[in-house]
């Protein structure tokens, strides 16, 4: 069986977290007697519940309840129930473009959590980050809703609004964004080559695409011949995808016979383990940076752990997501399904990535807002300051630094250099994600480029 991560596009991506296949419906365990008492104690709740509880309910509603709990009792975000419309819609899931925001998306204590924006699209255009926390759909509470109603809410033709109210750590308050559908049409990889530090860097969006592991390679050998004598791998923000491709990624920088990742099971069984091939293309003698923040999961985290692990790579930038759990999603009775985590991912020296994540060689925090510039730049945007300066600035320069600085004075309101030159520089290149990387605006970039020797 081919070992990848799905994803479920509906109009946002869907991570599953791991390797995602569908198994045939087998003989349930037989229960047993302590088993039986609690299912008996159970319809006896639901039938105090139907005939005595003050405001009538629906049984569907109460059986589903139960059932959520008792896998939330697991203290897995990750194994879920699937109901029949989220499970008839995996079922017919289907490959390539599509309409969407551009998330990817984990469900975890009533609120959808962003494991990162897809650069390019309306989510991250919209400066949506890790760790956002998505708690009202269109006006409607996230916690009030089933997964698959808050999937269909976020659902829509491509060119129709969705609004989506956001919970961030570090704001007092929640706020909200209003973004249209586009068709997303991702570019994998990007590749440029930085003549003035002899560095190739390759930007990697995602782990998908049938071409993207010759591409990648191709972008390898390209930047070598024009000169590069060091490489950073940009992981940063990147979901995850094929496990298939991060090891083969992984493969054209390692020995061959060296460890990449193993998936161990229940009781910590190996279940399969992979490890670097003997081919013609290799890149042993190049050095290289591999750049990870909180966005940096799954696949991602594979890459990164395999190359840290075999003293291949230097890991520069922050702590990575901790993705590296599996799950097979189960169908059950009358058309419902159910996601169970079956399997963990490990790095070469044996360290799970699950809830731990790539800890980075060389720990460097990109320039971010402190609480009181946070909060200058959301009064910008409340009275409706910031969108009217873009306009009549679109490009970046010193001319848009002195005249956004001129704006905070009129509002008395004061924000750092650094800040403002990174706040610009990022607002004014969200209609696109070609733009070539500044060194200058880029510390984590700038910091792995000198730590390569």
């Amino acid at each position: 069986m081919k070992f990848s991560e799905r994803f479920l596009w509906l109009s946002v991506t869907l991570s599953l977290l791991g390797i995602v296949f569908f198994l045939s419906i087998e003989k349930v365990k037989a229960i047993s007697s302590d088993g039986e008492k609690y299912l008996q104690i159970l319809h006896e709740v639901v039938a105090y519940i139907e005939n005595d509880f003050v405001e009538p309910q629906e049984e569907k509603k109460i059986y589903i309840g139960a059932i959520q709990g008792a896998l939330h009792s697991l203290g897995d975000p990750h194994t879920r129930f699937i109901d029949v419309d989220e499970f008839k819609e995996l079922q017919n899931e289907t490959k390539g473009s599509f309409g969407g925001i551009g998330v990817e998306l984990n469900y975890q204590e009533n609120a959808f959590v962003i494991v990162a924006p897809i650069e390019g699209t309306p989510a991250w255009k919209a400066g949506l980050l890790p760790q956002d926390k998505i708690i009202e759909i269109n006006g409607k509470p996230v916690k009030s809703l089933s997964q698959s109603e808050s999937f269909a809410m976020m659902r829509g033709d491509v060119g129709t609004s969705i609004s989506m109210k956001i919970e961030r750590k570090g704001l007092k308050e929640p706020f909200v964004v209003n973004l249209v559908r586009e068709l997303i049409q991702i570019r994998f990889l990007r590749s440029f080559y930085l003549p003035e530090k002899e560095t190739g860097y390759i930007k990697l969006v995602q782990f998908m695409g049938k071409d993207t592991g010759k591409e990648f390679a191709a972008a390898v050998k390209n930047l070598k011949d024009s000169g590069a004598k060091k490489l950073v791998i940009d992981l940063r923000m990147n979901p995850g995808g094929l496990l298939d491709l991060a090891i083969d990624l992984a493969d054209l920088f390692l020995p061959p016979n060296s460890d990449i990742v193993s998936v161990k099971g229940r009781g910590g069984v190996l279940i399969k383990s992979f490890k670097s091939e003997n081919r013609d293309l290799k890149f042993l003698d190049l050095p290289i940076a591999i750049l990870v923040n909180g966005g940096s999961a799954s696949a991602s985290e594979i890459l990164a752990g395999a190359l840290k692990d075999n003293k291949r790579a230097l890991i520069v930038g922050t702590q990575s997501f901790g993705k590296g759990s599996v799950q097979s999603i189960i169908p059950l009775s009358f058309g419902a399904g159910v996601a169970i985590t079956i399997q963990k991912y490990y790095t070469p020296s044996g360290i799970s990535i699950h809830g731990i994540g790539i800890t980075p060689d060389h720990v460097i925090n990109p320039v971010s807002a402190n609480e009181d510039e946070k909060y200058a730049l959301e009064k910008l945007f409340k009275k409706n300051l910031i969108r009217p300066f873009l306009e009549s600035h679109s490009e970046f320069n010193d001319t848009s630094i002195t005249d956004f600085k001129e704006i905070l004075k009129k509002e008395n309101l004061k924000i750092s250099d650094s800040v403002i030159r990174i706040f610009l520089f990022n607002e004014m290149r969200m209609g696109s994600s070609q733009s070539k990387p500044r060194l200058d605006l880029d510390i984590q970039l700038s910091e792995a480029i000198n730590l390569l020797k």
